[in-house]
């Protein structure tokens, strides 16, 4: 019970890191009467979806102040002008959030734009094994006998691909956890001197690739 509570944090942890790492920068550009975005070349308002996570700056590109307003009071309201061109925010819920120029707008009118922060998508567990597995194949350099060591945190089909230095696969071998974990055999004394890359694929994909050099 204990190791599955373990792995449990260890996969939301990954999820929550994964999630950070994907977060977005997003610029909403401030002008004479309108607030416009990213892709956004018509209209006044800029109505767009972002995740949790993502980073918000408002940057002045005109000539007049637009001191911009939360609706709802999510943030007080902040200068918008040539001297103050700048204003950024991280959304750290979910909701809508309008705003609008208190110079040239109001809720919903004018001079306004919205945002609507949804739940930043999670890791799946498919990119949780992708990420826990660790493959180690040594001694390196070898003379052919070496042992492969797979630390893994979830029941995905492991598989250790070899390939030699311009990229041709010379082999393939699957990992079952059970004999890897401590250590597995393996002989690649029939193999010439050199440089080989080993690569460990999870479900297919590839997690890590390595290099590995056989001597005389």
């Amino acid at each position: 019970m204990k190791l599955f509570t373990r792995s449990f944090a260890t996969l939301a942890m990954l999820a929550m890191s994964l999630a950070t790492a994907f977060a977005a920068n997003i610029t909403i550009n401030v002008g004479d009467n309108f607030y416009r975005g990213p892709g956004n070349t018509s209209g006044v308002a800029d109505i767009r979806t972002i995740n949790v996570g993502d980073v918000v700056t408002w940057h002045n590109v005109g000539f007049s102040s637009h001191p911009t307003m939360s609706d709802n009071g999510a943030w007080s309201t902040f200068p918008m002008n040539p001297g103050s061109p700048d204003f950024t925010r991280t959304f750290s819920t979910v909701g809508s959030f309008p705003y609008h120029c208190t110079a040239h707008g109001g809720p919903g009118s004018g001079q306004y734009g919205v945002l609507n922060v949804v739940a930043t998508p999670t890791a799946t567990l498919a990119d949780a094994n992708l990420a826990a597995a660790t493959l180690n194949v040594f001694p390196n350099p070898s003379h052919g006998q070496v042992t492969v060591k797979l630390e893994q945190k979830g029941g995905a089909d492991y598989k250790l691909r070899l390939s030699n230095i311009i990229g041709q696969e010379i082999r393939t071998i699957a990992l079952k956890p059970e004999l890897t974990a401590a250590g597995l055999p393996l002989d690649l004394s029939d193999l010439r001197t050199g440089v080989y890359f080993y690569s460990l694929l999870v479900d297919g994909k590839v997690a890590s690739t390595k290099r590995l050099v056989l001597q005389n």
